[in-house]
């Protein structure tokens, strides 16, 4: 059987990194066009009742565009700009993507439990980022970056209201499969490997990769502990050499937070999302991270992964 050339391998790290991110803007405003033009026809609106709905998600109908929306956007922006720089870099898309061997079952069960045992560490985290306070100059800043929070805040809110488990499946799809599956292939699959062949130096191409992942949801006041997530899911794909396993973590830990809205939303329980699994005792702050930091010694052990990251990663 032929194999399948790659015309663009051959470019250097820089020029991956440059037609990475002539993909992504092409096919972002592609996705974002198209899913604006085909909401207009899906729900019978004008774009200026769209653009209503961006603002103002106060309606059931608004808050099914969005979700819409927020799919189209999901594919469009991350899974095939991924898929389709892969294809034009590599005879082997999936391998080069780390997507061709079923990960081991160990690492899949102690880092979805990682998830959990980081919650206090990561709550104090939060916690502090949430007290930020930037300099009197920069109140123009500040301003806009809380106004940023509350819109997210109130978008993932409306979200996530739902009363059916078939809303909250679909919640779960939305929220939690479609991004672990886009956001990894782009931040771990592609720009952690890019960056890692740019500096020559894997700890700075997960540290560049998770604030590239931090910054992009635009949520600052929630910036520092997604850094962390996005370091631990970074040192996941180096330590495994598996994607699956970063995409795995990434969706337990965004359908465990819908899950947990909507069991607090529906009164099942009376812990609120923002306090699960948070704690202000220093005692369990202090042995989440050391628990966390043990089992992702143990993956790291378990896999045998070098550090410098192998050619296939």
């Amino acid at each position: 059987m032929m194999k399948r050339t790659a015309f663009l391998s051959s470019l250097s790290p820089f020029g991956k990194l440059l037609l990475l991110l002539g993909i992504i803007l092409l096919l972002g405003i592609v996705s974002s066009l198209g899913g604006l033009l085909a909401g207009t026809f899906l729900f019978s609106s004008s774009f200026d009742e769209i653009a209503s709905f961006i603002q103002n998600p106060d309606s059931v109908r608004a808050v099914n565009f969005l979700k819409f929306y927020q799919l189209v956007n999901q594919i469009g922006l991350f899974i095939i700009p991924a898929l389709l720089f892969s294809y034009l870099v590599s005879d082997s898309t999936f391998s080069y993507l780390s997507l061709n061997k079923t990960p081991k079952l160990i690492s899949i069960l102690i880092s979805g439990l990682i998830v959990y045992t980081i919650l206090p560490a990561n709550g104090f985290i939060d916690e502090l980022n949430q007290k930020m306070d930037l300099p009197g100059f920069m109140e123009g800043l500040e301003t806009w970056m809380k106004n940023k929070e509350m819109q997210a805040k109130r978008l993932t809110e409306a979200f996530l209201k739902t009363n059916s488990i078939n809303g909250l499946f679909i919640n779960i799809v939305i929220v939690a499969l479609v991004p672990a599956i886009g956001e990894e292939l782009l931040f771990r699959g592609l720009l952690l490997k890019i960056f890692n062949q740019i500096t020559r130096n894997i700890h700075l191409a997960v540290f560049i990769s998770a604030v590239i992942f931090s910054a992009i949801h635009l949520q600052f006041y929630g910036f520092f502990p997604r850094l962390v997530l996005g370091m631990l899911l970074g040192y996941l794909f180096v330590f495994t050499g598996n994607l699956w396993v970063p995409v795995f973590v990434h969706f337990v830990n965004n359908a465990s937070s819908t899950i947990i809205f909507y069991l607090h939303y529906n009164g099942y329980i009376n812990v609120k999302l923002e306090e699960f699994g948070n704690s202000p005792n220093i005692v369990y702050i202090i042995g989440s991270l050391l628990i966390s930091l043990w089992l992702v010694t143990i993956i790291y052990q378990k896999e045998g992964v070098n550090l410098r990251l192998k050619e296939k990663i």
